[in-house]
């Protein structure tokens, strides 16, 4: 049947058009009365993510055919090998040799690792030169130390100089409101040093959010895991907290580093406590360290440079030598409860006289 198109000027509306005007009619006083109640749908629930700006691209390939961390790892055939596995326990041990002795070269036997105080089976185990480093350096580039941030462009070119090698790779945050990926990972040093002069300052401080973000771009990556801070300590916004950054970095097995720029006054008052023991929570859970250049504080930007720039070499003097002997342990636990709680882990040198640092412990895989 065909419709004339000027039916509807007779008066006579079709039947469709009715239906239309009458569930409209009755729908929409309905709707209303559901917005106007309150009554919405519930909210689907959301994790509390850092805010993150990548302005990086895809780093280069790395120097000398290193594999990918998606390959799969060969078996265990000698010492030189570190298995992947989900269950696989890694430490980061830093060994420091008796005082007055050479730094020597460890053994497998020569270490033993305590779990929750019960002797656990040494089951992988590298030395320093056997696996690159990953590292996320993250630059504390808030308002709260603009008048040092010449001292943190510098602070990152000579760590850079001093401790890359070319199976290492390394990425580069800028931590103010929001994180920023600078430069992704890579084991350019030019690209790296060339990146840090962008650094600014600017804005509030979400370090707890760099930690977290650093840790969960860690995951998976072939080698030792380091996160350099370079900061005051504080952390004035962002969606994590202190535990909530640690708890990522020991379950991304890395090592926190920080180096303080915040006021080295000796006066207590004029000294951010908190922020220091933020510092130091995060330093010695994860086994790695503060180390504290001295910085004048009534100095301007350009001064702290020049006056800063000895004592500054030796701090990354010592941080890179901690980095030159580290070792990667491995064990499956025996306790095979899949329970997710925390555990104690505690790594001891046979030979007398060997101080050892790693992290204090990690959380069970759960389900």
């Amino acid at each position: 049947m065909t419709i004339h198109p000027h039916a509807t000027r007779s008066g006579q509306v079709p039947h469709v058009r009715r239906l239309l005007i009458f569930l409209f009619a009755v729908l929409l006083p309905a709707g209303l009365s559901f917005g106007q109640s309150g009554r919405t749908a519930p909210a689907e629930k959301t994790d509390k993510r850092p805010t993150v700006k990548v302005k990086s691209v895809p780093p280069p390939p790395l120097q000398g055919g290193v594999p990918d961390s998606s390959q799969k790892a060969e078996p265990n055939s000698g010492d030189s090998v570190l298995r992947i596995n989900s269950d696989l326990v890694t430490i980061i041990a830093t060994v420091a040799p008796p005082v007055g002795a050479m730094a020597g070269t460890l053994g497998r036997d020569d270490f033993e690792i305590l779990e929750d105080g019960i002797k656990q089976e040494l089951s992988d185990f590298a030395r320093d030169a056997d696996l690159p480093l990953q590292m996320v350096m993250l630059f504390d580039t808030s308002m709260s130390v603009a008048p040092r941030i010449g001292f943190e462009r510098r602070a990152a070119a000579k760590f850079f100089e001093r401790v890359m090698r070319p199976q290492d790779q390394s990425a580069l945050y800028s931590v103010a409101t929001d994180v920023t990926v600078l430069q992704d990972f890579t084991n350019k040093v030019s690209l790296l040093t060339k990146t840090a002069k962008l650094l600014r300052a600017d804005g509030a401080t979400a370090l707890y959010d760099g930690i977290y973000l650093a840790a969960q771009q860690l995951k998976g990556r072939k080698g030792r895991h380091i996160i350099v801070l370079v900061s005051d300590g504080g952390n004035t916004v962002g969606a994590k907290d202190l535990k909530e950054a640690v708890t990522a970095a020991q379950q991304s097995d890395a090592m926190i580093y920080a180096v303080f720029t915040g006021n080295l006054s000796p006066s207590l008052n004029v000294q951010d406590l908190a922020a220091e023991r933020a510092l130091a929570t995060l330093t010695t859970e994860t086994g790695g360290e503060i180390f504290r250049p001295k910085i004048r504080p009534d100095a301007t930007d350009e001064q702290i440079d020049n006056n800063s720039l000895k004592d500054l070499d030796g701090v990354f003097e010592r941080l890179a030598d901690q980095l030159r002997t580290q070792y990667t342990l491995g064990f499956y636990s025996a306790n095979e409860a899949r329970d997710g709680k925390f555990r104690k882990l505690t790594v001891k040198v046979k030979k007398p006289g060997y101080a050892v640092k790693t992290r204090s412990g990690y959380y069970a895989p759960k389900g």
